[in-house]
């Protein structure tokens, strides 16, 4: 995953509808792969429940939702489900890597 560049304008000087005016959407995207990648090393790693999301120390809303869903979704009573999730997961990381060339 790359980052979209860092703009030398502030967000009042962007021109609407410029690649720009995209990232918040993008960042939120990349901030939710994240945490789910993150959750799901942990979970391979052998940690379960709270434990999935110890030590992070995000404040931002979109983080804490990414991170209580992926959570809840791989604390789930039906290890079908729990696998189905890891499953998508491991698959997107993959591919991620793959993408990057990081092997």
């Amino acid at each position: 995953m790359s980052l979209p560049p860092v703009s030398s304008s502030p967000p009042s000087v962007r021109e609407p509808g410029s690649a720009e005016d995209t990232a918040p959407t993008s960042n939120a995207k990349h901030l939710r792969s994240f945490m789910r990648a993150f959750v799901a090393t942990n979970y391979l790693l052998g940690k379960r429940r709270s434990a999935l999301a110890a030590g992070t120390t995000f404040t931002d809303p979109l983080a804490l939702t990414a991170l209580a869903e992926i959570t809840d979704q791989l604390s789930h009573g039906v290890q079908e489900h729990r696998a189905r999730v890891l499953a998508a997961e491991v698959g997107r990381l993959l591919r991620s890597l793959g993408a990057q060339r990081l092997k």
